[in-house]
C-alpha cells in the first residue's frame, strides 16, 4: 500500500516537473507604439501572441531619469515546432507606473532604442457614440481584424477602437480612430468639413466608411466597419470629435 502511494506521488512530481520544464519565459521587445494615459501613470501598447503562448505582460522598469519597457512572454512546449503554435492573436497590454512619466525618457528594455509615445491629452476622443459601443481590447483597422501590432513609428501615433456589443454575441461592429503626428492633406473622397476642419469622406466598401482630416498638427482618420451603423450616425461621430 505504502509502495503504491509512493509511486503515485513520484508520478505526480514527475508530471509537475515536466509541465514546468515545458513552460518558457523571456523578455521581448516592444512591438508597437506606446500610449500614455491616466495623467501619465499608465502606458499601453499593442502586442501579438500565438496559441502556444500566454498573452504577454507589459513591464516597466523605472528609474529617476528613464523608463525601460519590456514584454514578458511565456510559451508552452517548443514554440517554433509545436503543432499548437498557430493562429495569431492581437490585443492591448498596459502597465501602471509608480509616478507620472514626466520628462523621463522611455526606451525599449531589450533593444535600448527610444520610444516615441502618444499622450492621450492630444487624442480626439468622440463625444458621441451609437448605443452599444464600448472601448475594445484591441486596435482594429482595415485589413487588420485581429488587431495585430503595426511596426513602431518614429512619430507619435495611436489607434483607439470601439466595438458594438463586444463579448455579447451577434453582429460586432468596429469603429477606429487614428491620430498621426503631422498634417497630411487627404486627396481621396468627397470634400467635407469636420467641425471646421477640411477633410475627405469616402465610402470604401459596404458597410465601411473612412473620414480623414487634419487638425492641430495631427492627421485624423476615422474608419468603421459596422453593418448596423447608419450614414447619419457615422457623420455625427466625425462631427463630435474633441479638438
Amino acid at each position: 500500500m505504502w509502495a503504491g502511494a509512493g509511486l503515485v506521488c513520484l508520478a505526480a512530481a514527475v508530471t509537475v516537473w515536466m509541465a514546468r520544464d515545458n513552460v518558457h519565459t523571456d523578455d521581448g521587445p516592444i512591438d508597437s507604439d506606446v500610449f500614455v494615459s491616466n495623467h501619465g501613470r499608465t502606458l499601453t501598447t499593442v502586442t501579438s501572441w500565438m496559441d502556444c503562448e500566454d498573452k504577454p505582460d507589459l513591464q516597466a522598469h523605472e528609474s529617476a531619469h528613464g523608463i525601460a519597457l519590456t514584454e514578458k512572454r511565456k510559451w508552452h512546449g517548443q514554440r517554433r515546432s509545436s503543432d499548437s503554435c498557430h493562429n495569431p492573436h492581437g490585443g492591448l497590454i498596459s502597465t501602471s507606473l509608480d509616478k507620472p512619466v514626466g520628462d523621463r525618457k522611455i526606451t525599449d528594455g531589450v533593444t535600448g532604442e527610444g520610444i516615441t509615445t502618444f499622450d492621450d491629452t492630444h487624442f480626439p476622443y468622440p463625444r458621441y457614440l451609437p448605443s452599444g459601443f464600448a472601448p475594445a481590447d484591441k486596435a482594429i483597422g482595415p485589413n487588420n481584424s485581429l488587431g495585430l501590432p503595426n511596426p513602431v513609428s518614429s512619430k507619435a501615433t495611436w489607434t483607439y477602437t470601439y466595438q458594438r456589443n463586444p463579448g455579447k454575441g451577434g453582429q460586432v461592429g468596429a469603429l477606429s480612430i487614428t491620430a498621426d503626428a503631422g498634417e497630411t492633406t487627404p486627396t481621396q473622397g468627397t470634400p467635407m468639413s469636420f467641425s471646421g476642419h477640411a477633410g475627405r469622406l469616402q465610402k470604401t466598401s459596404d458597410p465601411s466608411w473612412t473620414a480623414v482630416w487634419t487638425q492641430n498638427g495631427y492627421t485624423i482618420t476615422v474608419w468603421t466597419d459596422d453593418p448596423s451603423m447608419t450614414d447619419a450616425e457615422f457623420l455625427r461621430i466625425t462631427q463630435s470629435m474633441r479638438n
